[in-house]
This record gives structure tokens, C-alpha cells and sequence, in this order.
């Protein structure tokens, strides 16, 4: 393999794991759904995820990044409404029942549900553009390249997904009263909040 390209993919991967690792809305949305229905049943939003996340790469590769740059306005708009989404999800965790352990949902995110998500997150978005300009060749290796970054992001960003499913499910053990749950799902709500800032800038 070509030098340049090996370095390519192992700063990538390093780029891909400090996305996929930190706080962020899929993470603290895995982290709820984990304690709250456990790793099993999470699958799905797990496999959401890189779905969303893999549909939204390609399509930046074949030119929607582009697109954005001819209409700022759409590009906008889609910050609209992942901030409006994000502080309707904060409400439903926060304001969610506590009289079982579901947080206020009787099912968790489902396949369809988490791929769509990723096209108005914030971080998904960031991750996509700037793997798709900063970790490309140039020139005739530029199709090979952006597709292998397609493929470090999943690698990379799989077993990253599960590590906070499995720490919510951690912590979910932990939650046996009605009070425990409420300060959980308000803890959560909160570290939602806490990534609009990734929306506004």
C-alpha cells in the first residue's frame, strides 16, 4: 500500500475515533438506550447509526457538500431543524415517566429512525466533510481513498457505538428507584443540551 496512503488511513482512524468516542447526540442517545433497554435491544440503533452515518458520507462524496456551498440558505435550514430536534429530544428525556425503566419510550430507536437522525447530527456532519476534504488524495487516488475512509469510519465508529451501550447498561443496573431514573434521564437531557453548541456555530 501506497506510504502516503497508509498514513492517511491511520491519522484518520485517529480522527475517527476521537469522534465516534466523545459526547455527542448518538452517543449520549445509545448511552440512555442502553440503560434503559440493554445492548440486545440497542442493535438496532447501533446498526442505524452507521447506516445513516455511511448514507450521509456517499452522499457528501457524490456532491452535496457542494450543494450546500451553492445554497447557504439549505444548509441553514437543516441546522433549524437539528436544533429544534435536539431540544425536542432533551424534553422527552427529560420530562420521561419514571415508573418503569423504558425512559418515557416503549421501544428503543429503530434502524430507520437512527440512519435518518444522522442527517441532521451536527457531529455526523462534521465527521463526514471533514473526511471527505482533509483525509482524501488527490488526483486518481481520490475515489479509492474517500472509500476507504467510508470504511475506517465504520470500523472504527462500530465497536465505538457499543462502548457506550454497554457503559449505559453499566449504569442502568444501577438505577432501581423511580428517583434514580429521573436523575438519570435530567442528567441525560442535559448532556443533549450540552452538544447544541455544535448546531449554532
Amino acid at each position: 500500500m501506497d506510504p502516503t496512503l497508509t498514513t492517511l488511513i491511520v491519522s484518520a482512524a485517529l480522527f475517527c475515533a476521537t469522534m465516534t468516542m466523545t459526547p455527542g447526540p448518538n452517543n449520549v442517545l445509545l448511552a440512555q438506550s442502553g440503560a434503559n433497554f440493554g445492548v440486545r435491544r440497542t442493535l438496532r440503533h447501533v446498526v442505524g447509526i452507521r447506516l445513516g452515518t455511511t448514507s450521509l458520507h456517499v452522499a457528501v462524496l457524490l456532491g452535496l457538500g457542494t450543494l450546500f456551498e451553492e445554497f447557504p440558505m439549505l444548509h441553514q435550514s437543516l441546522k433549524l431543524v437539528a436544533l429544534a430536534y435536539l431540544l425536542w429530544l432533551a424534553y422527552k428525556i427529560a420530562t420521561a415517566p419514571t415508573g418503569d425503566n423504558n425512559g418515557g419510550r416503549t421501544e428503543p430507536m429503530g434502524v430507520m429512525e437512527a440512519a435518518v437522525f444522522q442527517w441532521i447530527n451536527p457531529k455526523s456532519w462534521l465527521a463526514v466533510m471533514t473526511l471527505c476534504s482533509a483525509f482524501t488524495l488527490a488526483g486518481d487516488g481520490y475515489w479509492y481513498s474517500a472509500l476507504m475512509m467510508v470504511l475506517v469510519f465504520n470500523l472504527v465508529g462500530l465497536p465505538a457505538s457499543f462502548t457506550w451501550v454497554f457503559l449505559g447498561q453499566a449504569i442502568g443496573r444501577l438505577l432501581r428507584t423511580s428517583k434514580h431514573r429521573r436523575i438519570f434521564n435530567l442528567a441525560m437531557a442535559l448532556c443533549l443540551l450540552a452538544t447544541l453548541p455544535m448546531v449554532v456555530v
